[in-house]
């Protein structure tokens, strides 16, 4: 598939614009859209998700993950409403997007948005049509059809982030929480959101069905579910809590960078390479800092405690749990054996001559007294070793097995705190020396640019203060999810547990044991398949990244369950990229390309400021990488400091289409873009 025309009216800066993208073919897949900053080439990109998703490019946050930013619809249509629009008596933002696929045909996306008098977003139109394969008659499809038709044609919003982004600040808040978004990319491109929603809905409709039926449990399962729903709506505020922190730690990071490399153009002269240098080398010491600091909360907030535990408790729980194993065992033979017992009893006492002899006065007493010694020597006395009663009835099979396997994962040894510390120390202690530095070169070179350096100074000071002062509130929101995320689990497992219970101890509700089962199955499929793919997912991301990467520090790169990704050296040793450089851009890239390799989708590419902080080096083997596939389409967004004239003109056999931005003041602080075909930075395509 690929994208083939979008066209925009009153959308930002663009007036009337219109994009014609041909197919890719005989190794021409690459398309190249240059423009200065603020011209207009992050417009495209949000033109692509507003015009595809609509509303549900805020509501799923595709804009955020694919590093853009939106405080609402409503608010993100009002400022992209070109200012121009209403003075030229214009009440309506449109964009069309029409995407091919060769052997299906053609599907149209056309939004359309109005405005009142105001400026203010009053309501909206969609319309969808498709083409059929060798057709020319546009069909009109209705509004219920579009997820199904961008799940055939194109992709849904929860993946869309992961083919179109800023290729420079989604690296940035991929380094801000890798683990949980490679967990979310993964998740995502496997279908495992809505297999989620499917075993959510499945447990919904059972328990309606006992609800239904009723039952002498139902208050018990009805009051486990209302504290879930409770405490699941308390996380999502958390989670939503922490992603506006996060936010805005990326943006003050972000600003950070700029005035860092402000101050680093202010030290022109003989100190340049030095106060680069230092500046540098902070945040190296900064992130060294910010990950041991992390390893060092993790391990006292989750395996510390537990640690400290005298070994004598964890030695008797775990001869209990076994000495309980023993006793389940036992009566489960016994219990097997209790349909025997009244066939024997009743055989036995059927007999005509114990029938005679029970006439005797206190002979049938006898008899059963006698009959039931006998049956209980079959299974007494019980095995050694066996339990007298069990204590933890409320740990299932699987979840002792889980206990088992938590006691060994938080074995923490005295040695391993100590040199986290001392880490962490020197982490800090480098960091200040580093700061001490660079505050004594800065105006070194003695020009009278000492006022505006102390004043950008004064200001990378008080943002990293802010910068401190975030880190230490996403922490604690942090701790506190992780501790309502326990919760969860604990009373999601007894809840699961109690209505599995109810289900069963009431045949008559086959509706809800069909439901159970299907449940079940979801739960043992998603561990299954995420094995499945994990190392399909680090071998690709391995292969990639090494064939992007300049330097062969790396050796490989392995997703583990959680969705950490740890890389490691030719040794063994565990290697950590510098944040925000463009090794981490590289990384982000090559888990995208794998993610998109693992699970077999081929969607066009569209990157927004592909290739900024990379070296000549990186660049070059990424655009190698990007045109290898002369049948995907490959939209770059670029500035000439990006993609120039050489690059140009190295790629021209690969280019199917370019075009250049070209900006003009309107008044009032208004401009407007306009995108010429067939043209470049260089010159004509």
């Amino acid at each position: 598939m690929w994208i083939s025309r979008i066209a925009l009216r009153n959308f930002k800066s663009y007036q009337n614009q219109v994009f014609e993208f041909p197919q890719p073919a005989r190794g021409r897949n690459l398309v190249l859209v240059g423009g200065i900053n603020g011209y207009g080439k992050t417009t495209l990109l949000e033109a692509v998700y507003v015009g595809l998703y609509g509303e549900e490019a805020v509501s799923h946050r595709a804009l955020d993950r694919a590093g853009l930013h939106a405080r609402g619809y409503g608010h993100f249509l009002e400022t992209a409403f070109y200012k121009h629009a209403l003075r030229n008596g214009d009440d309506r933002m449109e964009v069309s997007i029409e995407i091919t696929r060769p052997e299906k045909g053609r599907l149209r996306i056309t939004r359309k948005w109005f405005f009142n008098s105001s400026g203010k977003y009053d309501s909206q139109r969609l319309v969808i049509e498709t083409q059929g394969a060798g057709s020319s008659t546009w069909t009109g499809r209705p509004e219920v059809m579009l997820p199904a038709l961008l799940s055939s044609y194109a992709v849904p919003p929860w993946l869309a982030p992961f083919f179109f982004f800023d290729g420079e600040k989604i690296a940035v808040l991929a380094d801000e929480d890798r683990t949980r978004w490679i967990l979310s990319g993964l998740e995502n491109l496997l279908g495992v959101v809505l297999v989620r929603e499917l075993r959510e809905k499945l447990a919904e409709y059972s328990t309606a069905k006992l609800r239904q039926a009723g039952g002498v449990d139902e208050e018990r399962v009805s009051e486990l579910g209302e504290q879930l729903t409770q405490k699941t709506a308390r996380r999502d505020e958390l989670a939503e809590a922490l992603h506006e922190l996060q936010t805005e730690f990326q943006r003050g990071g972000e600003q950070r960078e700029r005035l860092t490399r402000q101050l680093r153009d202010l030290a022109q002269g003989s100190d340049a390479r030095t106060v680069a240098d230092v500046v540098e080398a902070s945040a190296r010491a900064e992130q060294d800092e910010d990950h041991y600091r992390t390893q060092l909360r993790k391990m006292m907030s989750t395996a510390l405690p537990l640690q400290l535990v005298r070994r004598q408790l964890h030695d008797a729980l775990t001869e209990a749990l076994e000495q309980e194993d023993t006793l389940s065992s036992w009566e489960h033979f016994r219990d097997e054996q209790q349909p025997r017992w009244q066939k024997f009893h009743d055989t036995f006492f059927n007999s005509a001559w114990i029938a005679g002899v029970c006439h005797l006065p206190g002979a049938r007493d006898s008899l059963e007294r006698t009959l039931a010694e006998a049956w209980e020597s079959l299974y007494s006395p019980r095995p050694s070793g066996c339990a007298d009663f069990h204590w933890h009835r409320y740990l299932q099979t699987n979840e002792r097995r889980k206990l088992a396997d938590m006691r060994q994962r938080i074995r923490v040894s005295g040695s391993a705190l100590r040199t986290l510390a001392i880490k962490l120390d020197e982490a800090i202690h480098e960091r200040w020396r580093l700061q001490q530095e660079r505050i004594r070169l800065e105006g070194a070179d003695g020009t009278d640019r000492s006022a505006e350096a102390e004043q950008l100074s004064t200001m990378l000071t008080s943002i990293q203060l802010r910068l401190e002062e975030l880190r230490g509130l996403i922490d604690v929101k942090d701790n506190e999810l992780i501790a309502l995320n326990a919760d969860i689990s604990q009373l999601s497992a007894t809840y699961e547990r109690e209505r599995k219970k109810l289900v069963e101890g009431h045949p008559e509700r086959i509706a809800a044991q069909r439901a159970e089962r299907v449940v079940a199955m979801i739960d043992d499929l998603l561990p299954a398949l995420f094995e499945l793919k994990l190392r399909a997912l680090s071998d690709a991301t391995t292969r990639l990244f090494r064939r992007l990467h300049h330097k062969d520090q790396v050796a490989r790169i392995e997703i583990q369950n959680d969705g950490k990704a740890v890389l490691f050296s030719h040794e063994g040793s565990e290697i950590h990229l510098p944040k925000s450089s463009g090794e981490s851009q590289l990384f982000v890239l090559s888990l995208v390309g794998a993610l998109a390799e693992v699970t077999g989708y081929n969607v066009p590419l569209i990157v927004d400021t592909p290739l900024a902080r990379l070296s000549e080096t990186h660049c070059k083997n990424l655009l190698d990488y990007w045109t290898e596939d002369g049948t995907r389409q490959v939209i770059l967004l670029a500035q000439d400091k990006e993609i120039g004239a050489i690059e140009f003109a190295r790629l021209g056999k690969h280019v199917a289409k370019s075009y250049l931005l070209q900006h003009a003041q309107m008044g009032h602080g208004v401009g407007r873009t306009e995108a010429v075909a067939d043209r470049y930075f260089a010159g004509t395509a």
